[in-house]
């Protein structure tokens, strides 16, 4: 294509066929050239970031996000002059892209021919092997094609859904005996997120390091790479964190990775923005993996060291100009880190953790960029990926980034659900990630602890000093209810559980008696908008609070939360016993769509065998029997939607269980 035959479009409407940190992402660059932007929303969620709403009708993806017909037709009633995809959803989808030029629009990313190209993973690594780039042994074909011919590869092997991509669809399989079971499951992944239920397995390399380059083409066949980025640090083959450059690359292996990455988009003519994904093994050889035909989550890394809006150059692209830069005006400066923040307990294998955050604090602009949609108390729904945030953190060394990032993290507070950035400072912290030893294995090996539990009598004496701390400003939530007693004593629940304190003294230090029995010297307590602290014993703690609903508030301390309510004159206090074990139930642990159910009632069932699969946020999470016992009833059934802690399965202890 010669630049003669190219003509400027230009786009003064764009319409966001996305939500969330992403779409808020576009719409500052869209601003900033003098755009205006349309966003969509419906009745789960009905607020944009966009200039104006262009509403959709229905509750499930199917209806809103992925109905590449519906949003195509809006975009034409907006007057739209272009359609950017963002990332997830319809942004790798080749279909959507060419409804969208045969409407007369301007698809935001590559071709829809280089779309099906690469989305497709078996046909991407025939044009890598056709090209010289390096790719791993595999097996294609359907199940049982694949299950009869696994024996040409050596365990452990990963199989993989061939239209996937952003770590789903993938499950390492280590011995024969789970090859059956995980093709199929892989399988469904795939049909359910992708609409296609192609599965091909492939050798897995053991403790790889995994390094992207960041391509970028212009419709003139110019065609540059903005150098790589380090994305080892993953769980559940999804990344938590990048940075860029990759630490401890070669100047010999990153030519070698950015000339096939060039090479790879130059067979296909590709352009606008695109990321060629390797894995290096221990000897240093690369493999392709896959390549990502949008732009990435963690592109504000590369941003960080190029200087570049890669949005603005996106929309540019899509308008038919030419790049601004050649290769040889693209520099690396400094180190940048992004850590992904993500609504998700790593104690108990990052299961999702949607609800209702309360309060939330993130880290100045001066210390680091925060990509994020909300500010404010907001409620985390199970439809959607769990990421809440990217913080990065830009410095001249990669050890001032570290520094950096360790004290964004320090600032940032999100009280009411779970989250990962205890799991993410501790990475911060080893040893390894500090030297840049660092491979996609280097989560299952991490040793986290999380913050030392704490005897549950020093949250009781945190809940009376938020209240008399609250108390001597006037404004304690309780106040107005008659709570306060003329003997300086109360009585609350603390996650159902009666405490009864009484004190003596004022202001910053008190003596505190909890439940009559252990006396305790409480010292340089002090409150502001997020932390409560004070010391005890020469020990200090720090908690973060909320308020909460019913005259309640929420404290933490690392993964540790309470609920904390008044005993009121006249109130009937809480039925603690429901606390305890009742029985050997399966509760689902969070909302979510029941995928497979494993068992019937009259099954005899061991400790640790999965019972059911629950579908949310986009994983599937299997859930397993506490212990042994005889299935005595199953009332999950496939296909239905269930709350956090309904009973899917009763199961009864057996004589020999």
């Amino acid at each position: 294509m010669t630049k003669g035959s190219i003509s400027f479009r230009p786009i003064r409407r764009l319409f966001i066929a996305n939500r969330g940190e992403v779409a808020l992402r576009i719409v500052r660059s869209a601003r900033a050239m003098g755009i205006r932007t349309i966003g969509l929303v419906s009745d789960s969620e009905p607020d944009t970031f966009a200039d104006e709403k262009a509403y959709i009708q229905g509750e499930s993806l199917a209806d809103t996000y992925l109905n590449a017909a519906e949003i195509v037709s809006l975009a034409l009633r907006y007057r739209a002059d272009a359609i950017h995809p963002g990332y997830g959803f319809l942004s790798e989808n080749a279909d959507f892209a060419r409804r969208t030029e045969a409407a007369g629009l301007i698809f935001v990313g590559p071709s829809p021919e280089a779309i099906e190209l690469m989305g497709n993973k078996i046909t991407a690594r025939r044009i890598a092997m056709e090209n010289q780039v390096p790719v791993t042994m595999s097996i294609e074909g359907s199940i049982n094609e694949i299950a009869g011919r696994s024996s040409a590869l050596h365990y452990p092997l990963i199989v993989k859904a061939a239209a996937g991509g952003g770590g789903k669809g993938m499950v390492k399989i280590e011995d024969p005996a789970m090859l059956a079971d995980k093709l199929s499951q892989t399988a469904r992944e795939a049909a359910n997120y992708f609409g296609n239920d192609t599965v091909y397995l492939e050798q897995y390399i053991e403790n790889p390091r995994h390094i992207e380059v960041q391509v970028f083409g212009d419709l003139h066949g110019n065609l540059v790479h903005l150098f790589e980025r380090e994305c080892s640090i993953q769980r559940r083959f999804q990344k938590i964190i990048e940075e860029a450059p990759a630490p401890g690359l070669s100047e010999e292996k990153r030519a070698q990775l950015t000339r096939d990455a060039l090479a790879l988009c130059r067979a296909i003519g590709y352009h606008n923005a695109g990321t060629v994904e390797f894995l290096l093994d221990e000897s240093g050889r690369h493999y392709f993996l896959e390549m990502n035909t949008r732009l990435q989550v963690e592109h504000p890394v590369t941003e960080s060291i190029t200087g570049l809006d890669m949005v603005e150059l996106q929309l540019k692209v899509a308008m038919g100009l030419p790049l601004p830069f050649t290769q040889d005006d693209i520099r690396i400066n400094g180190h940048a880190i992004e850590s992904r923040i993500y609504a998700e307990n790593p104690l108990r294998d990052f299961i999702p953790s949607p609800g209702q955050i309360l309060k939330v604090k993130w880290p100045s602009n001066i210390l680091a960029r925060t990509d994020t949609w909300f500010d404010t108390p907001v409620e985390i729904k199970p439809n959607f990926d769990p990421m809440l945030a990217k913080v990065i953190t830009h410095a001249p060394t990669r050890d001032a980034a570290i520094a950096g990032h360790l004290n964004a993290l320090g600032e940032t507070l999100i009280c009411g659900i779970d989250t990962n950035i205890e799991y993410l400072k501790s990475i911060m912290l080893s040893g390894k990630y500090m030297a840049g030893d660092t491979t996609t294995a280097f989560c299952s090996k991490h040793e986290y602890r999380a913050a030392k539990i704490i005897n549950p009598e020093v949250a009781a004496i945190a809940a009376l000093m938020l209240q008399l701390l609250y108390r001597n400003k006037g404004e304690s939530v309780w106040q107005s209810t008659g709570f306060w007693r003329l003997d300086r004593q109360y009585e609350f629940l603390l996650n159902r559980e009666s405490y009864n304190i009484s004190w003596e003294g004022a202001g910053r230090a008190v003596s505190v008696t909890v439940n009559a029995s252990n006396r305790y010297q409480v010292e340089n307590a002090f409150l502001d908008e997020t932390v409560l602290g004070f010391t005890l014993s020469g020990e200090s703690f720090r908690f973060a609070w909320a308020s909460a609903e019913q005259a309640g508030f929420v404290l933490e301390h690392g993964m540790s939360r309470w609920a904390v309510r008044p005993v009121l004159p006249l109130q009937t206090k809480a039925d603690t016993s429901a606390q305890k074990r009742s029985g050997d139930n399966v509760k689902a642990p969070i909302p979510g769509r029941i995928v497979e159910v494993k068992v019937k009632e009259g099954d005899l069932v061991s400790a640790g065998d999965t019972l059911v699969v629950l579908e949310a946020m986009k994983m599937e999470n299997l859930l397993t029997a506490p212990a042994g016992g005889r299935v005595r009833l199953v009332h999950a059934q496939s296909g239905t939607q269930v709350k956090a802690n309904e009973v899917l399965v009763e199961i009864e202890p057996t004589q020999a269980s």
